[in-house]
């Protein structure tokens, strides 16, 4: 039995929870209960050409790092248990993609940057519950989109053409999910 998912426009709340320019990004949500390693990998692969860039928040459970380290994946580390991942090769986004898929079935965010003359550095986020989430250093102007992928779905904020509709967004899904029409802005 396919998993369902809707795809709409953002909520002005899940704008809002981000400190960037909004009219530069069209922002589309998509509710799936079952986020998997294997949806991540196809998204990354049927959207964006490599590199991109995971943001991970929190590897709360210590062996996110010591996976990376053992893969000899280099990340740039930031708080004590955050870290950012250029990912530039099919092998990296396999095991990037595992370890997502753990944190965001734990309740954890985890963020997706693609775009030209970007830096590991550039994506340390900030994050304080009564403000909207910051990217202080990056320059926005760099990144085409990101997706902010959680437990129930993911929202992508894009300026690309490819991703500004919720009618474009399921050409990116695996088709052994099926879009409810009924509850989506299609």
């Amino acid at each position: 039995m396919k998993k369902e998912y809707y795809v709409q426009y953002s909520d002005q709340s899940i704008i809002n929870s981000f400190d960037f320019p909004k009219d530069n990004f069209v922002s589309i949500t998509v509710g799936i209960s079952d986020i998997t390693h294997d949806l991540i990998n196809s998204l990354v692969r049927k959207m964006f050409h490599l590199p991109v860039f995971f943001v991970l928040e929190s590897m709360i459970f210590g062996y996110e790092k010591e996976t990376l380290i053992e893969n000899k994946v280099p990340f740039y580390e930031f708080s004590s248990d955050g870290a950012i991942i250029k990912v530039d090769s099919v092998e990296k986004l396999n095991l990037v993609s595992g370890l997502a898929e753990e944190l965001v079935n734990n309740g954890l965010s985890v963020f997706i940057f693609h775009g030209e003359g970007l830096a590991e550095q550039d994506f340390i986020p900030s994050r304080q519950w009564n403000k909207p989430i910051e990217f202080n250093n990056v320059d926005i102007n760099k990144v085409e989109t990101f997706v902010d992928v959680y437990e129930v779905g993911f929202t992508i904020f894009s300026k690309s053409d490819l991703f500004n509709s919720p009618e474009k967004i399921p050409h990116y899904i695996p088709n052994h999910y099926l879009l409810d029409i009924n509850s989506s802005d299609i």
